[in-house]
């Protein structure tokens, strides 16, 4: 079923798009801001991957507690605490402030926030549509994430060259207001919230990690997930630093490999979003899609033009995207209501996890050898990775 046809779900998808835009365009600029004060593969990767780690430190305890809160009120806040950081961010570029020192603190601000907001958002998008519904919405949802990848950084590169970065940034504040007032006004299916003292904090905690570790399915599921965003994401979120050192750090150029990873991911996503995908054919294709993005991701290594990498980009963005959002919705049919929050911040906690240390380990070694180097080092171990969990895992292997 189309989700497309819930009013609710259309204004939450519209309002949503624009508030991802602007945290693209905000990502872009904070990586190249980096990448023009260090030059430092490292330091561009780890303010990259600083907005998103989080995610994968303290996402499951978050988790524990996010199942009994009210889901409107903690999406507002954190949105609103969201938009906050990021005045202060366009406010330190626009009196010419920034350092080092402030892109960490600013980017690991919002990473704390985005930890937060992660279950709660995970959780959000079961109470605004039916259950029928939810795999369209899931599917639509990437797209979402997905459309706002593939014109973010154009935008943001073209904001950069015409306007500044202080404009850039001051556009990003302004994207995130449509959201928070459709949060406060839009109407949601009921949901029956935990006990927030039915269990002790670590007991929900195992409670959470045995389900998504001895369900066949999410383990399957979460294996692929580890895999994928530590080999194929990791190197899609460190862009600014890989065109940077290959291509010389022109602000074009990054907004075009960066937007052709998100038309990608959108062709995926769009695919998903359908809902005309069994998840029986969604679980077939995991696999084949990881191997082909890791494949993919290792071609750099044969490329320092912009046309050939960006075509590998489209095509590992569409695989890293089937991989992520087809293990997703897989974990979100087959998990059961009260388990919801925790079982997926563990799908958020593998992927946000796993492709930090993909990142930070590629931007390490690419400033002590070429980046290409660097990536063709990860992928050839992690080619045979994905094979052993072929012939480990019975359900990561195509059934007739």
């Amino acid at each position: 079923m189309n989700a497309f046809t819930l009013r609710p779900f259309v204004i939450y998808f519209l309002t949503n798009t624009l508030s991802l835009l602007g945290t693209w365009i905000q990502k872009v600029g904070l990586g190249w801001l980096t990448w023009q004060i260090t030059e430092s593969t490292f330091w561009t990767s780890f303010v990259s991957i600083a907005l998103m780690a989080p995610v994968g430190i303290i996402g499951p305890f978050i988790a524990v507690y996010a199942e009994s809160w009210d889901m409107r009120r903690a999406f507002l806040l954190t949105k609103i605490l969201m938009m906050l950081i990021s005045f202060v961010i366009f406010a330190l570029q626009y009196f010419d402030m920034h350092n080092l020192h402030s892109l960490i603190a600013t980017s690991l601000a919002l990473g704390v926030l985005s930890a937060v907001h992660h279950p709660i958002r995970l959780v959000f998008i079961s109470i605004v549509v039916p259950r029928p519904y939810l795999a369209s919405a899931i599917g639509l949802n990437s797209v979402s994430w997905n459309m706002s990848r593939v014109v973010g950084p154009g935008l943001s590169g073209f904001a950069i060259v015409l306007l500044g970065l202080a404009t850039t940034f001051g556009i990003a504040v302004i994207l995130y207001a449509p959201l928070i007032v459709a949060l406060a006004l839009l109407p949601l299916e009921p949901r029956a919230k935990a006990k927030p003292n039915a269990d002790r904090f670590f007991q929900k905690m195992r409670d959470g990690g045995k389900v998504a570790l001895q369900t066949p399915l999410i383990f399957t599921a979460l294996c692929m997930v580890a895999l994928n965003s530590f080999l194929v994401r990791g190197v899609l979120e460190i862009q600014p630093a890989i065109i940077g050192q290959i291509l010389g750090g022109e602000s074009q150029a990054l907004a075009t490999a960066t937007a052709a990873a998100g038309v990608g991911a959108l062709l995926a996503s769009g695919w998903i979003g359908l809902g005309k995908l069994s998840p029986d054919f969604i679980q077939r294709c995991l696999w084949p899609m990881l191997a082909i993005g890791i494949i993919g991701t290792a071609c750099l290594n044969l490329t320092s033009m912009i046309i050939p990498m960006s075509l590998i980009f489209v095509l590992t963005g569409f695989t890293a995207t089937v991989v992520g959002i087809g293990a997703q919705t897989l974990i979100q049919l087959k998990v059961e209501e009260d388990y919801r929050a925790r079982v997926m911040t563990w799908w958020s906690s593998v992927s946000f996890g796993s492709l930090t240390l993909g990142g930070i380990l590629i931007g390490f070694l690419g400033d002590l050898t070429p980046i290409e180097d660097a990536i063709l080092m990860v992928m050839l171990p992690g080619l045979l990775l994905a094979m052993l969990v072929l012939v480990k895992l019975p359900l990561a292997r195509w059934k007739a």
